[in-house]
């Protein structure tokens, strides 16, 4: 069984799994071969909460991950590695569900078109959901001019994200 077919039914036997832990299946990924082989799954929690995952729904969805696993014996070969894990604080926002699990945090922003500026880091204040390249965010930028000077907080912008070349939470200080 390639890894893409492997990759295939694994999201099938472990969604439900992931979904009755309170989860969401964000993605699998295999690498390696042999007994170098690494399974790993990303969780996440819902898209209508901006909370992280805990160490407890880590520890909670790996057992059941494992569990299943065990039962059905999906992956052929030698042994191989599990590793369950979240996406992380400073992810990639590549989905419109991962925007929408990112409002209110700040955002470090790559544009298409970078004849006006490049990357810059804002506050996403709001999604609007439209079809995944059609939404638009609800960016607002911030400025300070002189170190020790209070932050000026400039206009909200909207953008689409089919304007957005690439987009990152970025974790502040």
């Amino acid at each position: 069984m390639s890894n893409q077919e492997l990759t295939a039914t694994l999201r099938d036997l472990l969604t439900p799994v992931v979904q009755d832990s309170g989860l969401y299946l964000e993605e699998i990924e295999i690498r390696g071969a042999g007994e170098t082989r690494v399974v790993q799954v990303l969780v996440d929690l819902p898209e209508d909460t901006t909370e992280g995952v805990d160490m407890d729904d880590i520890a909670r969805v790996s057992h059941a991950i494992s569990d299943a696993l065990d039962q059905h014996d999906p992956v052929d070969g030698p042994a191989y590695e599990l590793e369950v894990s979240s996406p992380g604080a400073a992810r990639e926002l590549k989905q419109l569900r991962h925007w929408k699990r990112s409002v209110g945090r700040h955002v470090a922003v790559t544009p298409l078109d970078t004849s006006t500026g490049g990357k810059f880091v804002a506050q996403l204040l709001s999604v609007e959901p439209a079809g995944d390249d059609d939404s638009a965010v609800t960016l607002q930028r911030s400025e300070q001019v002189k170190k020790g000077m209070p932050v000026k907080l400039l206009e909200p912008e909207t953008w689409q994200l089919s304007q957005i070349r690439r987009a990152k939470v970025d974790v502040q200080d």
